[in-house]
């Protein structure tokens, strides 16, 4: 009967770490730092939520997560974008960006090495030509000015990555 207790209570125990466990990884992989597609770190003011395959994922910039739609060949629906200004939160259908500023969260001033320890030269990156989000066509219009690009609803911009 003793034996059968132990079992018993080893099995519960195995149970709820197990459960344990599974809702760590599942808030861990959900409030990830690092972006969905690239893996670089999570940028306050670039930040974009996109539903891809049937999940809501965390890109580090609008740019990444429209490149993963032309990578991958899946459906990818961008559904929130980060004022870049303020940092607050952007419907896709209203916001302005910028592309291709002088302005790019995602890019390091590190270049990759080749195999002969030598600087390679980068042909393709994700995250280029910059998309940097605004709330308004005037505050996105000002940002050109400083910072080069050219400014256009987010959803021209995202029209132009399905082709």
């Amino acid at each position: 009967m003793q034996h059968k207790r132990w079992f018993a209570g080893m099995a519960v125990v195995i149970v709820a770490l197990a459960l344990g466990f599974a809702a760590w990884r599942s808030v861990r992989i959900s409030d990830s730092a690092e972006c969905y597609a690239c893996k670089r770190l999570i940028h306050a003011h670039t930040r974009t939520l996109a539903f891809v395959k049937g999940h809501s994922r965390v890109f580090c910039c609008p740019a990444c997560a429209l490149s993963e739609r032309q990578q991958e060949k899946e459906a990818v629906k961008v559904t929130q974008l980060t004022s870049f200004l303020t940092g607050e939160a952007l419907s896709p259908t209203d916001a302005y960006v910028v592309r291709g500023s002088g302005v790019n969260m995602c890019m390091t001033t590190q270049e990759p090495i080749d195999a002969d320890k030598r600087g390679a030269e980068v042909v393709y990156d994700r995250c280029a030509p910059s998309l940097i989000a605004f709330a308004g066509r005037t505050e996105a219009a000002e940002f050109a000015r400083t910072h080069g690009g050219r400014v256009m609803p987010f959803q021209e911009a995202a029209a132009a990555y399905a082709k």
